[in-house]
């Protein structure tokens, strides 16, 4: 189970400050189907890539583990994406580039040459990026409610 926590800290910051970081410490498991209001020990690191702008290294990821349901629970820093490589800010600049500055692919891939991407790379971004609209809509409606945001019917770009 990943559970996603706030920092202010860089990739190298954290990187830096490895098994000294202050991860959170959960009150419970964050398991819903788990009924005991046990905290989680802490079980052990692991590491994960994390490519930026600025960084490009392994970082650890705290676990705990709730002896009572069995789960694990991994606690992911927020400039990272569950199952991506490459941070929030690098995904979400490569997005800005190519769909709000309307930029062509050949021309973004230069201003994110840092990156290293093929053409194909820019575009798996961007189809999933739109895939998944409605579901980022959603989540941006929790998150921030009452915003204000395209209609359906709109070009999706």
């Amino acid at each position: 189970m990943l559970q996603i926590f706030y920092t202010t800290a860089t990739p190298e910051e954290y990187q830096r400050m490895g098994k000294n970081f202050p991860f959170p410490v959960p009150d419970s498991c964050p398991n819903p189907e788990c009924l005991v209001k046990v905290p989680p020990q802490k079980h052990s690191f692991y590491k994960r890539n994390a490519i930026d702008a600025n960084f490009s290294g392994r970082i650890l990821i705290r676990r705990y583990y709730c002896k009572h349901c069995g789960k694990t629970i991994s606690y992911l820093p927020t400039f990272c994406l569950p199952y991506f490589q490459y941070t929030v800010e690098a995904i979400f600049t490569a997005l800005c580039h190519i769909l709000n500055s309307n930029y062509s692919l050949r021309s973004c891939l230069k201003l994110l040459k840092y990156l290293g991407w093929a053409p194909s790379h820019l575009q798996f971004y961007v189809r999933r990026f739109l895939n998944n609209l409605n579901r980022i809509k959603v989540g941006l409606r929790q998150l921030i409610p009452g915003t204000r945001l395209p209609p359906d019917n709109q070009d999706k770009r």
